[in-house]
């Protein structure tokens, strides 16, 4: 049973709480943005992610204040500049990021409040934080206002025209190491994950799949074989031949033995072997 919360009868405050709680993990965009005066600023924040790749697009959304419906200092440098930078926070300035997000006077360099480094851009006058391992420098594409009320959105969309990426977290393919790169996202109240502690993998698969409804019922209601285990099956795009072998091997087992045998092969990446059993269970 699911509990059903309206968000036109919540105050903003439990809507606010319910999202950052709901909507994890979220990657965090530490952004220096710079006024017409020259005042730099420095913020985080987690409603942030990429939009497209040709152009590079990335968005982020400063919010106006819950209390007095104020716009940030973000915002408004980036309404005057046209400009930011993105610099991907890690988990060892996990603890300058949460100071920097104290709401400051316009005039407060969070550089200075955070003891982080100020990193000249090429293409852009905001700096970026140097001991970031991967950063963007970003002129602005579009802003989207979502609402003229506290708490109401603001989509800020910027396309990315320089990259700056640490060679000791790229591989020979100039890939990103997700494990050296060390970034952090946040979640709900004060919590905060890191993801090289809960990376797996699970690559998508080359072609169609068949789907679920290829599969029979008896399996699709196993206690043992997982919903994940069954998205491996279906990632084939027809179904095996029967593997004699295996056939021979297994088919005088129980039903139960049977589904463990099948879950073990999908773990090891047999998943022809996988479907050989699939076909010993159809035919009782």
């Amino acid at each position: 049973m699911k509990k059903k919360f309206n968000p036109k009868k919540l105050d903003i405050k439990s809507n606010y709480h319910l999202m950052i709680s709901g909507i994890v993990p979220r990657p965090i965009a530490f952004v220096s943005s710079i006024s017409l005066n020259g005042e730099i600023n420095l913020a985080p924040y987690s409603f942030f992610n990429g939009f497209g790749a040709n152009p590079p697009i990335v968005g982020f959304s400063p919010a106006l204040s819950g209390r007095t419906g104020k716009p940030k200092d973000t915002l408004l440098n980036i309404q005057d500049t046209k400009e930011f930078t993105i610099s991907i926070a890690n988990s060892a300035m996990v603890g300058q990021v949460s100071l920097s997000s104290c709401e400051y006077d316009r005039s407060i360099d969070e550089f200075d409040i955070t003891g982080l480094t100020k990193q000249k851009s090429d293409l852009v006058k905001p700096p970026y934080v140097s001991e970031s391992a991967f950063v963007m420098e970003c002129k602005l594409h579009d802003i989207i206002y979502l609402g003229n009320k506290p708490a109401s959105g603001n989509l800020i969309l910027g396309e990315i025209v320089m990259f700056h990426i640490s060679d000791k977290i790229l591989d020979s393919n100039n890939s990103v190491d997700p494990y050296l790169l060390d970034a952090i996202s946040r979640l709900g109240g004060s919590w905060y994950s890191k993801s090289k502690e809960g990376l797996f993998e699970f690559k998508k698969p080359r072609h169609n799949g068949i789907g679920f409804n290829a599969i029979p019922k008896k399996i699709l209601n196993s206690k043992i074989i997982t919903a994940n285990d069954l998205s491996q099956l279906c990632s084939v795009d027809k179904r095996p031949d029967l593997n004699q072998k295996i056939y021979q091997k297994h088919v005088k087992d129980s039903d139960h033995d049977l589904e463990l045998v099948c879950k073990k092969y999908i773990n090891d990446k047999s998943i022809d072997h996988a479907w050989t059993i699939i076909s010993i269970l159809e035919e009782r």
